[in-house]
């Protein structure tokens, strides 16, 4: 079990913000590291240096399919999620794999669920709020406590396979409840702290 670490990183931890932008950050380390790993082992598997059984071991990627990823905060007393960690989180993340760099993710870009995520509205771009929206609803599908377990993403992505219409329900039902169109406009990404 990897629980993907809030607490450091570049951005201010002692903020819901920080903590947000460094669980991203984090996250993102290992997809990125992931990456590379695939591109390396796929050269060597051609160069005839890797056995095929060897050439598809990851262990960024083995590392992330075992990771709880806390993507929001919720107070205890209140049960309310703190939105400007979850916007945070969604922010860094987006960026970090935003190709084009114009702030938000293309269908394409967001992956497998994209066009799930973008039939919140139909726009073609995958904002924060929207991509919060879906981290939300992952993390209903069990304990609704900020973190996302493997369990839950599995069980989201086969939800998404095979209720996408329920999936959209659901997903524009949290970004209407949350106001999060609202929510992402006024929202400023944190900075990294200087060293």
């Amino acid at each position: 079990m990897l629980l993907i670490n809030n607490l450091h990183g570049e951005y201010d931890a002692s903020t819901p913000e920080g903590r947000g932008a460094n669980a991203a950050a984090n996250l993102v380390k290992y997809i990125l590291e992931g990456k590379k790993i695939a591109k390396e082992n796929t050269l060597k598997f051609l160069k005839g240096e890797l056995t095929p059984s060897k050439a598809v071991r990851n262990s960024a990627i083995e590392a992330l399919a075992s990771a709880y990823i806390p993507y929001t905060e919720i107070n205890e007393e209140t049960g309310k999620m703190d939105l400007e960690y979850g916007l945070a989180f969604a922010s860094i993340y987006l960026n970090a794999l935003d190709n084009d760099q114009d702030g938000v993710l293309t269908v394409k870009e967001a992956g497998v669920c994209g066009q799930i995520i973008d039939m919140i509205d139909n726009s073609g771009k995958i904002t924060k709020g929207k991509f919060l929206a879906w981290l939300i609803f992952q993390d209903c599908i069990e304990v609704y406590n900020g973190v996302i377990s493997p369990q839950e993403a599995a069980r989201a992505m086969l939800w998404a396979g095979k209720d996408p219409r329920f999936v959209v329900e659901k997903l524009r039902e949290i970004y209407e409840r949350l106001n999060l169109r609202d929510k992402e406009e006024e929202f400023k990404q944190p900075e990294p702290v200087k060293s």
